[in-house]
């Protein structure tokens, strides 16, 4: 049992330096069309990547682009929903261009930001959320495609923290034991 105490403990202490320093991933994303309808925002079609272990782990995800005329939001499914339909002419259309609905003002996402340089910094949640871009109001479009640069840093979250200290104590219990 000794043995197997030890080598819990050495486990869970690799796991929570590891867990502490973090995880780095940086990617891009070339190319992405951009609309030429001032203001109002428009969604990808596909979900974000969510955090299924956001239990344990945090996942702080920065993104910047490089246009200063465009911004990005990010917004959970029925906020989607209410801007595809408003876009797409729906129950919900005749978008007021006094209306801040679905515009940057919009203070119903998640995450939002209209600096390029800045970028949009979010904690990625367990559960389905969107990316969003739209052109800045009275600016007109510098181009029809978007670069975007992310970061997404992995830590340890305070429940992580709890069950490795926890995997730690069975351990020391172990090696007591005889």
């Amino acid at each position: 049992m000794r043995k197997i105490g030890i080598a819990l403990v050495a486990l869970f202490t690799l796991l929570l330096l590891g867990g502490t320093v973090g995880y780095t991933m940086e990617g891009t994303v070339d190319d992405v069309p951009t609309p030429n309808v001032q203001g109002l925002v428009f969604f990808a079609d596909d979900p974000l990547p969510g955090n299924a272990a956001s239990l344990v782990l945090n996942a702080d995800t920065t993104i910047t682009w490089d246009r200063d005329d465009i911004f990005l939001v990010i917004s959970d499914d029925g906020k989607k929903k209410q801007c595809d339909d408003i876009a797409n002419g729906g129950s919900l259309s005749g978008f007021d261009t006094t209306s801040k609905t679905c515009t940057y003002a919009d203070e119903g996402y998640v995450a939002k930001g209209d600096n390029g340089a800045d970028g949009v910094d979010w904690r990625v949640e367990s559960g389905e959320f969107y990316a969003g871009i739209g052109t800045k109001e009275g600016v007109l479009p510098a181009g029809t495609e978007l670069n975007l640069m992310y970061s997404i840093d992995l830590t340890l979250s305070a429940a992580g923290y709890l069950f490795l200290m926890l995997g730690e104590a069975a351990g020391l219990m172990l090696m007591r034991q005889k």
